[in-house]
């Protein structure tokens, strides 16, 4: 009796739900070690002990697979940032902003996936995967929007989840430039390119600061 075999007689609740907990701990590993690339279907199959075909019985396609990464590191990073938030002095915008920064950057797996989440994770899977994902999106960034307003009541919610939003749409902008090729890396090791040369941690928590500045 083979794994894979064991994997396609999965009927059971708990037991497809073990199933997919597998995968997306191979696809989590095989993701932190050699980026998107190396988390193809292929090989999540194999580091998991499936056939490429048995995965299709959990996850319509890779990039669903990754999706529910995204929403795996979403669901750790909101709790986090809210109970960070609680500490906070209230109006203290720029403390808040390297809080907010500081948690981002201490999730790179979080900083990759956002930054392919329209381009790449959205491109080929069903719609209702998509409507699935931006709910639960929506209902985590609602309450750290809330734990934000509780720092900053001045700002409306809706400003805060405005802020959030941009703050997001930032990390996804900026992540690529922190991770260049080894080749672009050396490049800009040269003191005439010093000026390009990213810092999620500093650059972040200047621009969540002037974000968050402008709704207070």
């Amino acid at each position: 009796m083979t794994q894979t075999q064991e994997f396609q007689r999965a009927r059971k609740p708990q037991e497809i739900e073990a199933r997919r907990t597998t995968l997306l701990t191979s696809a989590a590993e095989l993701f932190d070690a050699e980026g998107p690339q190396g988390a193809g279907l292929n090989a999540i199959a194999a580091r998991a002990g499936f056939t490429k075909s048995n995965v299709y019985r959990y996850f319509e396609s890779r990039e669903q697979v990754l999706l529910e990464l995204f929403l795996g590191e979403m669901a750790s990073l909101v709790p986090t940032m809210c109970d960070r938030l609680g500490t906070a002095a209230e109006n203290d915008v720029p403390a808040i902003a390297d809080l907010i920064a500081g948690e981002f950057t201490a999730r790179p797996r979080l900083g990759q996936l956002t930054a392919i989440l329209t381009s790449v994770l959205e491109a080929n899977v069903s719609e209702d995967t998509i409507v699935r994902t931006k709910r639960t999106m929506g209902a985590l960034t609602a309450r750290l929007a809330e734990a934000l307003h509780q720092k900053l009541p001045k700002a409306s919610v809706a400003d805060c989840l405005w802020a959030i939003s941009m703050i997001g749409t930032l990390v996804a902008g900026m992540w690529p430039a922190a991770r260049p090729s080894p080749a672009a890396a050396r490049v800009l090791e040269r003191e005439e390119f010093a000026a390009f040369r990213p810092n999620i941690q500093r650059d972040l928590k200047r621009a969540a600061e002037a974000l968050l500045a402008s709704i207070v």
